[in-house]
């Protein structure tokens, strides 16, 4: 990873609020239209634990974007700043 991705995430994670598993699971069951994303690889991930309302993009990807522009792709609900996003 670039050390400057790096410091874009420490600085992000410095702006956001950690909940428990528990409470992330209550917040989705209560609002379905939060996002979750998933950092581990999609294919990693059992089918029974793959959901309509996660995202996944693992750190390996994150990092491949920060360090190429041209590979970025996002999904496109990520783009909405009134969804709440929950994050592994």
């Amino acid at each position: 990873m670039t050390d400057d991705f790096r410091q874009r995430v420490e600085a992000a994670k410095g702006k956001t609020k950690s909940v428990t598993a528990t409470v992330a699971k209550g917040q989705i069951d209560q609002k379905p239209e939060i996002l979750l994303i998933e950092t581990r690889l999609k294919e990693n991930v059992p089918l029974n634990e793959q959901a309509a309302n996660v995202v996944f993009m693992s750190v390996e990807e994150l990092d491949e974007m920060a360090s190429d522009p041209s590979k970025q792709k996002f999904d496109p609900r990520l783009s909405d700043p009134n969804v709440q996003v929950i994050t592994t």
